[in-house]
């Protein structure tokens, strides 16, 4: 390939090492002819590829009148940090919505999104974070995602196409052991994640799960790596996947303090995260488990609550604690058990009977003696336990107070 061919923004390049991995964005290291001032978004051109990303300020310098420097494809937005947001819809949310709000806050474009499944979930609480991890939560597991040579972003399978090695390039050499194939090519632009190469003295066809690309101004040498599935990051990426999420693992786990804003109707919780730099947002409406089966408080505002995720999940925030006894809002506005309207009588409260509203059915003494009528509803009666009763008269309503109680349940 000449070298007039070979450029960044209109500038020539002496060399250029593009990475491309099967998930996520391209890479590439650039060697300039001269030390020109470039910054920002590019473009590079060699032969019919042309790839469109962003330079990395702290990847880039001049030695010997030399620059070089490090594209990312795209806007470099999906290492970037994201602030918390939550999310929540009763119909179940898109995956999409959150997707696009991700690369909307971090300057990325995505255009062909094809994920797992369109709804997530009835709640997502996004954490602060990397943004490409909120993609990969959205998205599903097992579905890829990667930066296009234009710099935009898609999700989705990756078509297979067959490249016609025997008119535009040779093969020099197969290590079976770790699946890495080398090749030379004519235009660099025919080589993509997806390429199946059938040509002696292959034994079987191979299909590009990654690579990279060696171009000079004499030739152009393309390193891949055929081993692994569609599915999978590559084969350093999915080594330095399992190391990175040691240190940040994508599952919530842990219990994070909360303050109630507001309970609906339902019984769930609006709540505000009391430590900001936690890294969570406020929460909205929340479900509660409150670890005692048929029980069910209205909390009173600014009552402290513990925020947990069923199995890290980010999809499945639940409230699960209350503040102790010395807590803010330890005392709730009421309680209810097993769904039941009545209300529970305490020591000390104060009780009537008779008077008017009150029903009294008189049973016979024996089963010889006549059965007595109903007093009437509202009209006061006197009733005697006595063997030769008085004469019937008006009777007020008798009050008084429950004297005793269990000595191991206080209300």
């Amino acid at each position: 390939m000449s070298d007039a061919h070979l450029t960044c923004n209109g500038q020539r390049l002496t060399a250029l090492h593009v990475n491309v991995a099967n998930i996520g964005p391209w890479v590439a290291e650039l060697d300039f002819e001269a030390a020109p001032d470039v910054s920002g978004r590019v473009q590079i051109r060699a032969g019919s590829l042309v790839l469109s990303g962003t330079v990395r300020a702290n990847l880039a310098g001049e030695y010997v009148e030399q620059w070089r420097c490090v594209v990312v494809g795209g806007a470099g937005g999906w290492s970037r940090q994201l602030g918390r947001k939550a999310y929540h819809n009763d119909a179940k949310i898109k995956a999409r919505l959150v997707a696009d709000d991700a690369a909307r806050e971090v300057g990325e474009a995505i255009m062909d999104f094809v994920p797992a499944a369109e709804r997530i979930g009835v709640d997502y609480v996004r954490s602060a974070g990397v943004a490409s991890r909120v993609l990969e939560h959205v998205i599903g597991q097992g579905v890829p995602w990667w930066v296009g040579y234009d710099g935009n972003t898609r999700v989705g399978p990756r078509a297979s196409v067959a490249l016609p090695l025997e008119s535009q390039a040779d093969v020099l050499g197969y290590d079976p052991r770790n699946r890495m194939l080398t090749f030379s090519v004519v235009d660099p632009g025919v080589v993509q994640i997806g390429s199946v190469i059938a040509q002696s003295p292959l034994s079987e066809p191979q299909t590009v799960r990654e690579f990279e690309l060696y171009i000079t101004a004499d030739k152009t040498r393309v390193v891949a790596w055929v081993g692994g599935t569609a599915g999978e990051r590559g084969r350093l990426a999915g080594l330095l996947e399992v190391i990175a999420r040691r240190v940040t693992d994508a599952p919530i786990y842990g219990k994070y303090r909360y303050r109630v804003v507001f309970q609906r109707d339902d019984g769930r919780l609006e709540l505000q995260a009391v430590r900001r730099d936690a890294g969570l947002p406020d929460l909205k409406p929340i479900r509660v488990w409150p670890g005692v089966a048929g029980a069910a408080a209205k909390l009173t505002p600014g009552t402290e609550v513990l925020v947990e995720f069923v199995e890290g999940d980010p999809q499945q925030p639940i409230v699960t604690h209350f503040a102790g006894v010395d807590g803010p809002g330890f005392v709730p506005i009421e309680i209810v058990f097993a769904e039941s309207e009545m209300r529970a009588a305490r020591q000390g409260d104060l009780v009537q009977s008779g008077g008017p509203g009150c029903t009294v059915v008189l049973i016979p003494v024996t089963p010889t003696t006549p059965p007595a009528p109903a007093v009437l509803p509202g009209v006061p009666h006197l009733i005697s336990f006595s063997t030769t009763p008085p004469t019937p008269t008006i009777a007020s309503p008798l009050y008084g107070s429950i004297s005793t109680g269990s000595p191991k349940v206080k209300l």
